[in-house]
């Protein structure tokens, strides 16, 4: 009788583990780790912090490169810690080993906390240095050839789902006005309520706040909102704003298309090489991708002086004379169904 073998694996007591040699030779981390140079983030981001107060920050290289993984890889941030220790590759772009995670110490790189990445993606996006990163990886493609002098640019916006459900909509109130009488009156009532207490009746139970009752109130709407029937009533972003994602709106392109809670993204690709050269996400709004694009455009000629753009290509939600008028403005060719548009 053959004796079953333990698929168990036997610890041992010294492992070496070269992690170059765990990545392969094509994957895309070795080839974004050889193209992109993110060194330059340090110099970006020092005026953000103080060398005299505080605990020494985390390396902003490895931050870029974290947040780069949960862009790439589609993981949030919790789930990307989830799998730091046991990927390799992961690891290795962010310059660390098994021994960063397992047993992590002060003389050697370690992997910042995830309440850090999180404080530090608020931060940088307050101060700009995404949008200067998004720069300085356009200038590496020009300055590699990879984008040519003469641009033929093409623009689209993309309709984003807000994580918000229409149950989640909920009818705009506005603030109710009061007169002055009623303004000193509940001023006069707050400063009875900020008085000492009777110690005779301090063991009493204080009367319920109009804070806990708003709160308490808030939440009723929520659960109603969302066992409530909605057939037969009509939504729109005058009337409406979901409690979940106020910035989100009820949007739809075509007239057949059902309108959902969204955010819309615009970008200006350079056709010829696919690189894209402008990035922008904004409120979901009829005139936001022409709006939007305007100014993309004309900032790239700021921000990227090297280069040109000869023609734009866009579809036919572009073909307003206003927006074609815009664009011979600025020197540039449109590229855009006209169909059905009178001049």
């Amino acid at each position: 009788m053959e004796a079953r073998k333990s698929s168990a694996i036997q610890p041992q007591m010294f492992q070496f583990v070269d992690m170059d040699e765990l990545v392969p030779k094509k994957h895309i981390l070795r080839q974004l780790n050889e193209a992109l140079d993110f060194s330059v983030v340090h110099d970006w981001v020092a005026p953000l912090y103080t060398e005299r107060t505080g605990r020494p920050a985390a390396d902003p290289e490895r931050m870029v490169r974290l947040m780069l993984l949960s862009y790439l890889f589609n993981h949030s941030e919790r789930e990307l810690y989830q799998l730091l220790s046991m990927h390799a590759g992961y690891l290795w772009f962010c310059g660390l080993d098994f021994e960063s995670v397992q047993r992590p110490s002060p003389n050697r790189p370690s992997l910042p906390d995830r309440t850090t990445l999180v404080k530090t993606r608020k931060l940088w996006r307050k101060h700009g240095i995404f949008e200067q990163m998004m720069i300085h990886v356009v200038d590496q493609c020009i300055a590699a050839g990879l984008v040519k002098p003469d641009v033929h640019a093409g623009v689209d916006g993309s309709q984003v789902r807000a994580n918000a459900s229409v149950h989640s909509l909920q009818e705009i109130t506005l603030a109710p006005v009061h007169s002055i009488e009623e303004y000193l009156s509940e001023l006069a009532r707050q400063d009875q309520d900020e008085m000492p207490v009777d110690p005779k009746k301090e063991d009493s139970d204080p009367p319920p706040s109009s804070s806990v009752r708003s709160a308490s109130e808030t939440t009723r709407l929520q659960e109603e909102a969302v066992h409530e029937d909605f057939h037969g009533k009509k939504f729109s972003n005058a009337t409406h704003r979901s409690v979940t994602d106020p910035d989100a709106r009820l949007y739809k392109k075509s007239k057949g298309q059902e309108a959902y809670l969204r955010y819309l993204v615009h970008n200006v690709v350079d056709v010829t090489s696919g690189v894209i050269l402008s990035t922008q996400a904004s409120l979901a709004a009829g005139t936001a991708e022409r709006e939007i694009s305007l100014r993309q455009l004309a900032a790239l000629r700021f921000q990227h002086p090297t280069i040109r753009i000869r023609t734009v290509s866009a579809d036919k939600a572009y073909g307003t004379p206003e927006y074609l008028g815009a664009l011979f403005a600025q020197g540039m060719i449109p590229l855009v169904s006209l169909r059905n548009l009178e001049l």
